[in-house]
């Protein structure tokens, strides 16, 4: 389902009128708001409808606009208002350098002081920040606040400061101004994780086209994830679950589901094969971090067997239409061959196209050319190169082979090529990749399609 993770219901704007924007969110998908209270008033009006609504949470907190309102006096009746069962997180906190409706210092005193209180009571923060990333950042990491975690609300900074807050463990919450014209939101958000992206309203501001201009509500947020979807290429049903179980974990404290053998993304049925690789990839979260994929759990406890494959993939083959079954996870699935190819030649018989992303070190592994035993049972390859020479293939690689790696992926993609599957072979835009380069070396190997793939920075669990 849908969540609007950041609203303000409470607002003068919808007086009279809750019942009806409720109903709407329902009928649009939405089956939990998270409701800001960030004032003395503001925190009243937010419990009263959590107790009225079995659909809206809240979190609590002063916003730095108010942060002169924080008093001792305060402070106690928060904390005790942090032990409902309603609410989730301290909230919306942090610093306003563009308004500067309260003292620069108050605001960073307040800060700090809520920070502490949401490890106390062992809950995860909103973080307002405007025109203050630097001193925001700063004030995170002395706090120890990646401990608890939290989530940048309507996060609007560019690819670096994105970068930041992935590495401190939080979440990133988009909402409306993604599809505002000249947003540099896409950008950043086509760089994201999907295991940190949280989807908001900001409800009643920063409404999405084509509501600019107008109030805001949470139905909209289905707009968001519509957004998204286009700007990730993936479907809008990958978007919520992805965000919906990032929202779970975050304020709820649900642990990652089970691992997942078999999932559906992109209208496509992936196998997870294996959580073993021949490569440690300086871009790949394999192992280091956080294992979620649009809200799958891709961490293997152990590699399944070719019949527990392959009845996940009739599980989901039942339940719709998809356009192929590919052969993928976060391990090197050709590690596995033997088994591989059983559940491959199994699956045949559901009649959709079936393709291998694979390293291109299967040869190597295997010590004979295995490419005949692929197409057999295969009808497509996609091959991660990621470097047009050796040297930068060793470096970014990092494979268990070393120097001979790269040349054995060169050979496979050739042979890869020359056979019955339709060959791709894909580089990812990192830093350090020469992608012209990879197009170049890609062009003179007869029988095969190079494509770019976009890279996604790793978010550090906290």
């Amino acid at each position: 389902m849908l969540i609007d993770s950041h609203a303000h219901l409470e607002s003068v704007e919808f007086e009279g009128l809750l019942d009806e924007i409720v109903e709407r969110a329902h009928t649009a998908g939405v089956g939990e708001i998270l409701n800001i209270g960030y004032s003395p008033a503001t925190i009243e009006k937010t419990i009263e409808l959590t107790e009225k609504y079995d659909c809206i949470f809240c979190a609590l907190g002063i916003h730095p606009h108010n942060a002169k309102e924080f008093t001792r006096e305060f402070e106690e009746g928060l904390k005790k208002k942090l032990l409902g069962k309603k609410v989730l997180a301290v909230g919306e906190i942090g610093l306003d350098y563009y308004r500067d409706l309260s003292p620069r210092k108050t605001q960073r005193d307040v800060f700090r002081r809520q920070i502490g209180l949401a490890l106390y009571f062992e809950k995860p923060i909103v973080v307002h920040c405007r025109d203050a990333f630097d001193d925001v950042m700063k004030i995170l990491r002395e706090e120890g606040a990646g401990e608890g975690g939290g989530v940048f609300h309507a996060f609007s900074g560019g690819l670096d400061e994105a970068r930041e807050v992935l590495e401190l463990g939080f979440h990133l919450g988009i909402g409306g101004p993604v599809t505002y014209k000249n947003s540099k939101l896409p950008e950043v958000v086509s760089h994201l994780p999907s295991g940190a992206i949280l989807i908001e309203t900001d409800c009643p501001y920063l409404p999405p086209v084509p509501y600019r201009g107008k109030r805001n509500e949470p139905a909209y947020v289905a707009l968001v994830a519509e957004k998204l979807a286009e700007v990730l290429d993936v479907t809008i049903e990958d978007i919520e679950r992805a965000s919906e179980a990032n929202y779970r974990r975050l304020f709820h404290g649900e642990t990652q589901a089970a691992p997942d053998i078999a999932y559906t993304l992109r209208g496509n049925i992936y196998v997870n094969v294996t959580s073993s690789c021949t490569n440690d990839c300086l871009f790949c979260s394999r192992s280091r971090f956080d294992s979620s994929l649009y809200g799958y759990n891709l961490s293997l406890d152990s590699d399944p067997t070719p019949g527990e494959m392959a009845d996940a993939v009739k599980k989901l083959a039942g339940e719709g239409d998809y356009a192929e079954i590919v052969y993928c996870g976060y391990g090197e699935p050709t590690c596995r061959l033997e088994f591989l190819l059983e559940a491959a030649t199994e699956l045949k018989a559901l009649g959709l196209p079936q393709r291998l992303n694979t390293n291109g070190q299967g040869n190597l592994i295997h010590k004979r050319n295995i490419v005949p035993e692929l197409e057999i049972a295969l009808d497509r390859v996609s091959v991660s190169l990621n470097a047009p020479d050796a040297d930068t293939y060793e470096r970014l690689c990092k494979p268990d082979f070393g120097g001979p790696a790269f040349g054995a992926v060169v050979d496979f993609i050739e042979k890869a090529a020359a056979s019955k599957m339709k060959c791709r072979v894909t580089a990812l835009d990192y830093e350090g990749v020469d992608l012209e380069a990879c197009r170049k070396l890609v062009s003179a190997m007869p029988g095969t399609e190079f494509q770019v793939r976009r890279y996604h920075y790793t978010r550090y669990d906290s």
